[in-house]
This record gives C-alpha cells, structure tokens and sequence, in this order.
C-alpha cells in the first residue's frame, strides 16, 4: 500500500510542474505585460530567471493575472 501512496505522490506533483511549465511560457508570452509593462521589456536571461518561480507559484500567479494585477 506505501508504494502506492507513494507513486500517487510523485504522479500529482509530476502533473503539478507539468501545467506550471506550461503555465510559465504562456505567461512570459502574454501575461506579464498586463502585470508588470517594465519587466516584459527586460531582456530573455531576465525572463529565464524567473521562469521557475512562475512554474512553482502559478496558482498564484493566475490569480494575479485574472485581477489584473491588482491585489
């Protein structure tokens, strides 16, 4: 039974990453324009650094981006 708990563990976080990947590319393409107008201006290396912390943090960067940046 641990084995499988444990594969489920390991399926859901798989999946987790997987949509915040998708997620970070398709914001660096249109959201953070609408967020943050100065930071879409900055350079790729700029948008490769924070590529990872969109793909961990993208429930919150979701709600972000649907209110507009507004907090």
């Amino acid at each position: 039974m641990p084995v499988e708990w444990a594969q489920s563990v390991v399926n859901a976080v798989g999946v987790y990453f997987a949509i915040g990947v998708a997620f970070a590319f398709v914001f660096l393409g249109f959201g953070l324009r609408r967020l943050d107008p100065i930071a879409a201006a900055g350079p790729l290396r700029f948008k490769l650094l924070i590529a990872p912390g969109l793909a961990v943090l993208w429930p919150i960067m979701i709600m972000l981006w649907a209110r507009g940046g507004d907090r």
